[in-house]
């Protein structure tokens, strides 16, 4: 057994339209069993903010954050990468929740395995009118040896974690776990100037570059709402902005593939490929965005390093 007791891990939870159930997903993480967490709240520009739902929580190891305008969530986890110096990095959804032992196992993988990222299946659910939560399917699961590779993007996508690289632009694995922050930022951070889909194309370049563990045990509880980014009529799976947004990912996936395969045959050195590979996943961010990046990222390290002191 590998002893990450002592490492630390900073958890990014952005937030937005989930105010009934930011409090559930908050306090599962700071009932996890590894104690060396901090859970960083923001509030991606929504003007009813999560606060009230929170205030009663006095844990120290939770920090509240507002950015200034709504750009989504990749932006507000690379705020909040940026602004921490914990070595580990967990991803956490405000309508989503955590098994206690979640973030232990996580880190415990990914040290053991020596990998860039550590994920578990999902348990998913469904809310009925009065609130009440209902079992639905397990989503992730490990793909078989000898089975077909993964579906095609116009497919249904059978979300099997499948390290295996093809020229298929697919779910290959979930953000939602823990990931070595220096793994992040060699292939240039969070943010691609997506606000959706881009954690398909994090998860892949993180593939050619990297490693990815995988546990199965359902340790992330996933609500499915038809008002999420996910599964809303205007940016859902099916929608023209969704899928306008896949091609233009694809097409860099299939870029960083290239300089994958330049590495393979000697061409170029591994530096060189997460060079280029993080300046491919960085090339749509607007200077403006940039600017803001810069701007919320050092305000929030400010209060960070207070909190260390």
């Amino acid at each position: 057994m590998v002893a990450t007791a002592d490492l630390q891990v900073t958890a990014s939870v952005p937030y937005f339209g989930a105010l009934r159930y930011v409090r559930r997903a908050v306090e599962s993480l700071l009932g996890q069993t590894h104690k060396r967490l901090t859970v960083v709240v923001v509030n991606d520009g929504d003007p009813v903010s999560p606060w009230r739902e929170l205030q009663h929580i006095r844990d120290p190891r939770l920090v509240r954050f507002n950015v200034a305008k709504s750009r989504g969530p990749y932006f507000a986890h690379q705020v909040v990468l940026g602004a921490s110096t914990a070595p580990y990095f967990l991803v956490q959804d405000a309508d989503d929740w955590s098994s206690p032992e979640r973030v232990a196992t996580l880190l415990t993988t990914l040290v053991a395995d020596g990998s860039d990222l550590a994920f578990s299946a999902w348990q998913q659910y469904r809310e009925d009118a009065n609130g009440a939560l209902s079992k639905t399917s397990i989503r992730w699961s490990r793909r078989q040896p000898g089975t077909k590779s993964a579906h095609p993007p116009s497919a249904q996508e059978p979300f099997l974690f499948d390290p295996n690289l093809t020229a298929e632009f697919v779910n290959r694995a979930s953000h939602h776990g823990v990931l070595r922050k220096q793994a992040v930022e060699r292939i240039g951070g969070y943010y691609g100037g997506f606000r959706m889909n881009y954690d398909t194309l994090l998860t892949n370049l993180l593939l050619i570059v990297g490693k990815v563990s995988f546990v199965d045990a359902p340790l992330y509880h996933y609500l499915r709402r038809a008002d999420s980014l996910s599964h809303s009529r205007a940016t859902g799976g099916q929608s023209a902005e969704r899928i306008r947004i896949r091609e233009r990912q694809a097409a860099l996936f299939r870029e960083a593939l290239q300089f994958r395969r330049a590495w393979v045959e000697g061409k170029i050195s591994s530096v060189e490929l997460t060079t280029r590979i993080a300046q491919l996943a960085t090339r749509s961010i607007p200077a403006e965005e940039r600017n803001a990046l810069t701007q919320e990222t050092a305000r929030l390290a400010s209060i960070l390093r207070k909190l260390r002191t």
